[in-house]
């Protein structure tokens, strides 16, 4: 019986079945000299998943705190603060007005806001308990400024004037605070890189012995292949399209469970709000990123794969 469908339909069908079918020849092995258990087997694709989670951890965390980092140190260099804290010479009140009044006809001054005692309070209560500040604390009062980045005022004539006009204010730059952010970030991006560098060292290891006992164990397979004519490339190549298949398997199965857990840790960051720093997920950008940790698995188990199996069988045979 003839196919009703249009002839377009019916080609497109086909596209997408030889489509299909090559994503599945790609992860899914019909045919290899190596056996599909023992050292080759499953228990590898676990392992080789295992370290594609941690990768794709590491990846993750290095490229959040970057990002996380870079926000936070621009949000610091385009904000000053000022905090006016009380003395006996002029009412608390009448400094903030004055250094309100100076801050606003200051140039590269973009916005100032002074913050109420409540504010102040809500900032504190982290630290020191919700209903713990008191009104016998001597709270200062902090003034919020947003500058010009590129055309930022003078800080230290700033911080002289605000001084001659509220003898209790302090500017405070953040440039400190930056420093530090910017140092500690850059730590933990280097950790999270040894990381990815331990990691894939280690699948390295893995994956000669691996390769290593596999051919010690076919011993008898590899030699009837060179009896019967096969040279140690072809060998090689049915070794490497075996590890083909199983470093895009246990890569996929790390992929899937690290975005699993970037998207529990995002929820939970959302939803927790205890943390001082909240807990963040990864960002939408870099999830393609993580997509190429199984491709970079399976071409390290590849290449790694077969310049093993050409050293071993020259010492085999």
């Amino acid at each position: 019986m003839a196919d009703p469908r249009p002839r377009d339909e019916k080609e497109l069908d086909r596209e997408a079945r030889g489509l299909g079918g090559a994503l599945k020849a790609l992860i899914v092995e019909t045919r290899s000299v190596m056996p599909a258990a023992g050292a080759t087997g499953l228990s590898l694709v676990l392992v080789v998943a295992a370290m594609c989670f941690l990768a794709s951890l590491a990846l993750g965390a290095a490229l959040s705190v970057g990002r996380t980092s870079s926000d936070w140190a621009r949000e610091l260099s385009a904000a000053l603060t000022v905090e006016v804290k009380p003395v006996d010479e002029v009412p608390q009140e009448a400094q903030v007005e004055a250094a309100l009044k100076l801050l606003g006809e200051t140039p590269g001054v973009l916005s100032v806001r002074a913050l109420t005692k409540a504010d102040t309070e809500a900032l504190l209560e982290p630290w020191l308990g919700k209903g713990n500040v008191t009104d016998d604390l001597p709270l200062p009062r902090l003034i919020d400024i947003r500058i010009d980045g590129h055309a930022p005022p003078d800080f230290d004539a700033l911080a002289k004037r605000l001084v001659e006009v509220a003898p209790g204010a302090v500017l405070d730059t953040h440039r400190q605070w930056q420093a530090e952010l910017v140092r500690a970030a850059r730590s933990a991006q280097w950790l999270a890189y040894a990381v990815l560098a331990v990691v894939a060292t280690t699948t390295i290891a893995i994956v000669t012995f691996a390769t290593r006992a596999g051919l010690q164990a076919n011993r008898e397979v590899v030699e009837v292949l060179h009896l019967i004519g096969a040279r140690d490339r072809f060998i090689a190549a049915e070794v490497q399209r075996h590890f083909l298949h199983l470093g895009l398997r246990g890569g996929l199965i790390g992929l899937a469970l690290s975005v699993a857990t970037f998207v529990v840790l995002g929820w939970y960051g959302h939803a927790a709000s205890t943390f001082l720093v909240p807990v963040s997920g990864l960002r939408l950008e870099y999830y393609p990123a993580l997509a190429g940790v199984p491709l970079i698995a399976a071409l390290v188990a590849v290449v790694t794969a077969r310049m093993t199996v050409l050293r071993t069988l020259h010492r085999l045979l």
